[in-house]
């Protein structure tokens, strides 16, 4: 079930982290659609934050619940790889927006 969650988890981060590259390319003609926009990309905000959050939890208790320095280094490195690859993920798919403009 641990393993369900954190795939659900890193699949809602890698939709959110789309969106929102979506989102700041999108072009705002009016103050109504500049809200709309910001509010969106406040929502795929909260949800990549709680992902950033839950991932390495989760991989963590997957692991083993260790209270230990092992826990610690699994979930240091677990958060670093996930704010890597989203931050690559991001920089890939705002790139190919940009390309396209």
């Amino acid at each position: 079930m641990n393993i369900l969650t954190l795939l659900i988890a890193v699949f809602v981060l890698l939709i959110a982290l789309k969106r929102l590259s979506m989102i700041t390319f999108a072009e705002d003609d009016t103050v109504l659609k500049a809200v709309k926009h910001k509010a969106l990309s406040l929502f795929w905000v909260i949800l990549i934050i709680s992902s950033f959050i839950y991932i390495p939890y989760n991989v963590w208790i997957l692991t083993g619940r260790s209270h230990y320095w092992d826990g610690v280094y699994i979930t240091g490195g677990t958060a670093l790889i996930t704010i890597i690859t989203s931050f690559v993920y991001y920089y890939k798919t705002s790139s190919r927006k940009m390309v396209r403009q």
